[in-house]
């Protein structure tokens, strides 16, 4: 039976992977170089607007944080857009928000491709790299352009050294730096600005402004700073600049209220867009800014602001200001302003090129009336910008070629096993009544899969089904005490963070928390306590290693807050002082040198700790759930390691409901193995969400995957302590089970055949709700939010798969009851 399952876990997975393939093809792209193609003696010949260039990322920097008297602080910017030297603009950029997609987007002008949200992390990978299409910066270089870059280092992975002929970059994933991140850009200014010959283009990236919106929201009180310390950047650079420099600020992409991104919110795709140079108060001003005054006091609440353009049209406005042909792939439309700038016997070449590049792209055959004209009328000229911008629509549309002959497979394979394991688990449960709960369960989230606001709403099913079930159980034991409690302890949890994706709440327990650092900690140290002792009253190596744990824990995270410029208590201060003295040169107090000793010394006391408990109960011959009741015990506090300080007091409500729970489980229900399994299952999913996630990209949480890692970036240990740190409740929740499962004393028991039935309810859920979300991403593959709401839930699903229920609910668990007696 075992590897019947076996055999259904690898062929689910396997069918959810070759669905995966077809449904995120790699993009076809056209390579080489683009050329002039019309009037290319005048194009070559004709004298650009611009010599040099300046373009300063801000990453995440959102239009409102730019535009809007309520949320900016950038007063110089301010003052030049009122003066018409400046030029303002939102940016649409399109989904996946996240920074390597959105950069391809502005430096190629395609679309971007869904897999490169997910390879944002992946900094040494080189699938993503663009150095074989084409780029406004392959066309500076090969017009001889001598260019610079200093900031985020994606930009070093994407495009080859030889551009550049200085550079430096700075990683981009340290989220917790809010300042040196920047200041290791801003100074290389004053050395750019003493010898501006020596250079044409000089991008800067900074990043502060994106890691204080991941760590305290759009809203942070850090922000105002950060703004100012921008616009003074800007103000110095421009200041220092001829009239000859276009300067260019701009977001690579915007954030929402809580400071995540990658999905497709207005926040997120509203990004701030300013153009600078002296030269731009000699020509007439954009419609939209021409009477409006900075900041402008009326609030967005669509971000929407000035006049709106696409992001990439970006590249074939560079490309027209700085004659270069524009790039094969963009489908950007020129900004209709910047025309003016050029000389009056190019603008129609220009318009023309652009025009033929995007019917290139859309194979879409040529308009020869357009083509006769040598010169446009000032009807033509907005009769052939409609055209593009219709063009740019249907590109923009269809990004995307599906390979269906995988997704025929994906789905087919699907189904099959669906009706083989419905069928199993029917005859092996018997037909009883938890046979058709899984059914039920199973059918109620597959089905929510075909609608959007479900999949950006799940947390509100998880919810409903668990406070449903608890009613149900409350009514058939009459024991109302002990429902009451944990009833209490899901609507404590159910307000801790802002869950979903639609309203995001300003009261909230971890922004209270946020707010009171003494109640913060004073729970954080209880919580601690309370794991640390539970449960040892009976052994000395027990409570000697998960104190010893416990206090490194809640010392290195105390020390991680200080250095993050938080208030911890005193005697919390004093826990930390002690440990950290053990990690520092001197005596000199600097905390920030401790963190990475303190956490690997940490990190690698839980695995020698958990190594040495498999083999004390493997030669004393303990039963199995000593061995994983300790072992629990001990990921339980590396899982508050890996999660954020504000949430580490929802394990203390975990251990007051699990210790409920479990209590109903034995008493009322006979240690039934199919409902423990149906129990953690909805716990480890409802957990998930109210942790603060969600099934959008936007809200991967990366600030813990840096605890005890050195600036020697490790793709492979990132991953692992994101996954970890993502998927920390409910890993809480999986271990959960192993109390009630594996606590059998009966002399006939089978670990082998407890572990079995606690595998059934799961791959039957797993498989009908992944053949129902197979079919529903099939059916709204071209739906305006296949982006946005069906794609990462599929990189969730198969998230989900690969790591909770193959890797830790099979490869994990096999091990560890392999090892126990």
């Amino acid at each position: 039976m075992r590897g019947i399952l076996g055999f259904v876990l690898v062929a689910q997975l396997l069918s959810v992977l070759l669905f995966a393939i077809g449904f995120f093809p790699q993009k076809n792209v056209m390579n080489g170089n683009a050329t002039f193609s019309i009037n290319k003696k005048l194009q070559e010949e004709t004298k650009q607007p611009f010599k040099k260039l300046v373009l300063i990322v801000i990453d995440a920097l959102r239009s409102d944080f730019l535009f809007d008297e309520s949320s900016s602080n950038f007063h110089f910017v301010h003052s030049k857009l009122n003066s018409g030297e400046a030029w303002g603009y939102t940016a649409y950029s399109n989904p996946p928000t996240v920074t390597l997609p959105r950069l391809k987007g502005i430096t190629t002008g395609s679309t971007p491709n869904f897999l490169d949200a997910l390879l944002n992390v992946a900094e040494d990978d080189s699938s993503s790299n663009v150095k074989d299409q084409d780029s406004w910066l392959k066309q500076f270089h090969s017009k001889g352009y001598r260019m610079r870059f200093f900031g985020d280092d994606t930009w070093l992975k994407l495009f080859p050294l030889e551009f550049f002929n200085d550079y430096e970059g700075t990683n981009s994933f340290f989220v917790s730096d809010f300042e040196q991140v920047d200041l290791n850009v801003t100074r290389h200014i004053p050395r750019q600005l003493e010898k501006t010959e020596d250079w044409d283009v000089l991008i800067l990236h900074y990043l502060g402004l994106d890691h204080i919106g991941h760590k305290g929201g759009a809203n942070s009180k850090f922000m105002p700073a950060k703004h100012r310390e921008m616009d003074q950047i800007v103000g110095k650079l421009y200041d220092n600049l001829d009239e000859d420099t276009l300067l260019i600020v701009m977001g690579d992409h915007g954030m929402n209220d809580a400071g995540n991104h990658g999905g497709s919110s207005a926040g997120e795709t509203s990004a701030g867009l300013v153009f600078f140079s002296k030269k731009l108060s000699k020509f007439k001003i954009p419609i939209r800014q021409l009477n409006a005054r900075l900041p402008i006091t009326s609030n967005s609440s669509d971000y929407q602001y000035l006049t709106q353009v696409q992001q990439m049209d970006l590249v074939p406005t560079l490309a027209a200001l700085y004659n270069v042909p524009i790039p094969k792939n963009s489908v950007g439309v020129i900004i209709p302003d910047f025309l003016q700038l050029l000389d009056p016997n190019i603008i129609d070449t220009k318009l023309l090129e652009n025009y033929k590049q995007l019917l290139e792209l859309s194979k879409v055959e040529y308009d020869d009336e357009l083509f006769n004209l040598n010169v446009f009328d000032l009807e033509k000229r907005s009769e052939c910008q409609r055209i593009m911008k219709t063009l740019q629509e249907k590109l923009i549309a269809a990004t995307t070629e599906y390979d269906y002959t995988m997704l025929a497979i994906g789905c087919f394979m699907s189904l099959v096993l669906t009706l083989v394991m419905a069928i199993f688990s029917f005859f092996q449960m018997a037909s009883n009544k938890y046979f058709f709960a899984s059914v039920l369960l199973a059918s109620i989230l597959g089905f929510s899969c075909f609608g959007s606001s479900f999949v950006e709403e799940e947390h509100q099913i998880w919810w409903w089904v668990i406070t449903g079930c608890l009613f149900i159980s409350a009514a058939k034991t009459m024991h109302y005490f002990e429902h009451s409690v944990i009833l209490l302890c899901l609507r404590l949890i159910r307000g801790w963070n802002n869950t979903g994706q639609k309203t995001v709440y300003p009261y909230v327990i971890s922004k209270i928390l946020e707010e009171n650092s003494t109640l913060q900690w004073n729970l954080n140290a209880l919580t601690f306590f309370v794991i640390s002792l539970n449960g040892n009253q009976n052994s000395m190596w027990g409570f000697i290693s998960s104190s010893t744990l416990g206090i490194l824990c809640l010392a290195y995270k105390a020390t991680w807050a200080v250095v993050n410029k938080e208030i911890v208590p005193w005697y919390i201060q004093n826990i930390m002082d002690n440990c950290a003295s053990f990690f520092q040169d001197g005596n000199k107090k600097d905390y920030s040198s401790t963190l990475i000793p303190m956490a690997s010394f940490f990190l690698h006391s839980v695995a020698a700790i958990i190594f040495f408990t498999l083999l004390w109960g493997k030669f004393n011959k303990h039963h199995p759930s000593f061995s994983l009741k300790c072992i629990s015990k001990y990921v339980t506090i590396l899982m508050m390691f890996l999660s954020s300080s504000v949430n580490i007091p929802q394990f203390l409500i975990f251990e007051i409901m699990r210790s409920f729970i479990s209590k109903i489980l034995k008493k009322h229900y006979n240690s039934n193995i199919y409902l423990t399994s149906l129990i953690s299952l909805c716990l480890q999913n409802f957990a998930f969400f109210q942790f603060g996630g969600t099934n959008s990209i936007a809200t991967i949480d990366i600030s813990n995957a840096y605890h005890g890692i050195s600036e020697n970036y490790n793709i492979y240990v990132i991953g692992v302590l994101m996954v970890l740190s993502n998927f920390a409740p409910s890993i809480y929740w999986a271990m959960f089970s192993w109390d009630i499962i594996y606590d059998i004393k009966e002399t006939n028991f089978n670990k082998w055949a407890s572990f079995t039935k606690s595998k059934i309810p799961t791959s039957l859920f797993n498989c009908i709700v992944g053949l129902c979300l197979m079919l529903a991403c099939v059916m709204f593959r071209y739906h305006l939010f296949v982006w946005s709401v069906f794609s990462p839930k599929l990189c969730y699903f198969v998230g989900w798969n690969l790591f909770m229920n193959a890797i830790f609910g099979w490869v994990l668990e096999v091990l560890l009851l392999s090892i126990t007696n």
